[in-house]
């Protein structure tokens, strides 16, 4: 009996954990629903109900999908490219002194630049439609970078000293120490990445006007003063982002589990 209580208690957890989240949500609609009635000006805060009907209004458009491929296109590009480098230099400075102190300028004044003034920059020199996939990778990089450095640091002594002791190859410590040692510090700068990256990519749509975009739709909303329209593409960028990132947890879950039963074979 106690058995089947326990396990039953364990398959309602996901179903508990489920309602939970959709409890909270409903809460802030609702808020945000009362908030809306109180103000009673679509003009300055339109009800959930009116932006849901944006949202229907503008996924009739065929402009509306063309505008989010190419936005997240730019976001991807941006990740990948910064994460990909982050994680091969991040490497390389963890491991080599000299390297470090080249790169740690270059990523200190990236780090501490405005993004508005990196977006500015960058425009005056390159297309506009690439403007923002530039300035997500500028951004996102000293994320990673600065991640894997320190993962790279937080490698356990001990087995590197074991390492040394039985003149294990490089290549060998670097994939089968280093590489563990940082993975957690990677799968952070990722997140972090993503999250950023969306931000950035569409803050830098619209500072360099470019088109076809998520930002470019923003900034026209703000400008003809169609606030249900600003709002609803707002909640089309908040469940993009949602998305993603659970997809990119669902990846790395299952890439943990994969590593899991391989160590186990």
């Amino acid at each position: 009996m106690k058995i089947s209580t326990f396990l039953e208690n364990k398959q309602d957890k996901p179903l508990k954990k489920i309602i939970g989240k959709i409890g909270v949500a409903l809460f802030w609609v609702l808020l945000w629903a009362l908030a809306a009635r109180w103000v009673d000006s679509p003009l300055v805060l339109p009800s959930p109900l009116k932006t849901l009907e944006g949202v229907i209004i503008l996924a009739g458009d065929f402009e509306f999908f063309v505008s989010i491929g190419v936005t997240l296109l730019r976001v991807f590009g941006g990740v990948f490219i910064s994460v990909l480098l982050g994680l091969v230099l991040g490497l390389a400075g963890g491991l080599n002194k000299p390297f470090y102190e080249i790169m740690n300028p270059f990523v200190s004044t990236i780090k501490s630049l405005p993004v508005v003034s990196v977006i500015i920059l960058i425009n005056l020199w390159i297309a506009s439609g690439l403007v923002p996939l530039v300035v997500t990778f500028l951004i996102c990089f000293p994320v990673t970078w600065t991640n894997v450095v320190q993962g790279v640091r937080a490698t356990d002594k001990k087995l590197l000293e074991m390492a040394k002791i039985y003149d294990v190859e490089q290549t060998r410590i670097i994939r089968d120490i280093y590489v563990p040692s940082i993975k957690p510090y990677a799968v952070s700068a990722l997140m972090n990445a993503i999250g950023l990256g969306w931000k950035v990519t569409v803050t830098a749509e619209v500072l360099a006007n470019a088109l076809p975009s998520i930002g470019m739709n923003l900034y026209y909303s703000k400008i003809y003063l169609e606030t249900d329209l600003l709002f609803s593409w707002t909640l089309v960028i908040v469940i993009c982002s949602l998305v993603i990132e659970k997809i990119t947890l669902y990846v790395i879950g299952n890439s943990r589990k994969g590593d899991g039963q391989c160590q186990l074979s």
